[in-house]
């Protein structure tokens, strides 16, 4: 088994990227093994604790974060797939790896305190509003936040919050919100991170990838 070929390590974590119908799917998965400098062994995707089959011969996308270069995509094909013990698949690499200027990330369903901060506009002057809420999801781009105050599409707030024992504060923009009937929240907001790092984006990548490695051993 070779422990390194050019840009990337067994161990590494990385995300297939499926378009299906017409939505993009972001299954995370790990390079179990790198047999050929173009071919790659890879954990199978699963979502929801079942399998996603990919077909031989199927092209998907493969991201990938390169140490001190940033984030890069290269186009794969699926050339054999083996379901015993664990699901993996063989990926032949079929074209150059390209800087990727992601949009869209896996969104994996977690429940973190956040403090969500907002800059208002009173008579008597500059307050700023505080509030505790919760996550429904988070994703290396943004997150579903569970909240009480009525925002507007558009305002810019500033979240903290923790993954394991490192601290993340990030400026971030509410895209979307959602009326919710819950005892504890009125509204769900889709919130977009705007200054995220690759170090804190990393972070939470690495977070989902560890919780949704536990959920697969659960079964």
């Amino acid at each position: 088994m070779n422990q390194k070929k050019g840009l990337f390590n067994i161990g590494d974590r990385i995300e297939l990227i499926r378009k299906e119908s017409e939505e993009t799917k972001f299954y995370p998965s790990q390079i179990l093994d790198i047999t050929k400098n173009d071919t790659y062994i890879v954990s199978g995707p699963i979502y929801k604790s079942k399998i996603v089959p990919l077909h031989i011969n199927e092209n998907i996308g493969v991201a990938c974060l390169v140490k001190n270069m940033g984030r890069y995509i290269f186009n794969a094909k699926v050339i054999k797939r083996d379901y015993k013990r664990v699901y993996k698949l063989e990926l032949e690499k079929i074209s150059d790896l390209i800087k990727y200027q992601q949009r869209e990330y896996y969104r994996f369903k977690a429940s973190l305190i956040v403090t969500k901060k907002m800059n208002l506009k009173t008579k008597i002057g500059d307050e700023i509003l505080s509030e505790l809420c919760r996550t429904k999801d988070i994703s290396g781009n943004g997150m579903q936040l569970l909240s009480n105050f009525e925002h507007k599409i558009g305002d810019k707030i500033k979240c903290d919050f923790k993954i394991k024992n490192h601290p993340i504060s990030l400026e971030c923009e509410v895209i979307r919100i959602e009326t919710i009937d819950t005892f504890d929240y009125n509204y769900s907001l889709g919130i977009k991170f705007l200054d995220i790092s690759e170090i804190d984006r990393d972070i939470i990548i690495k977070y989902i990838f560890e919780k949704e490695r536990l959920l697969r051993r659960k079964g």
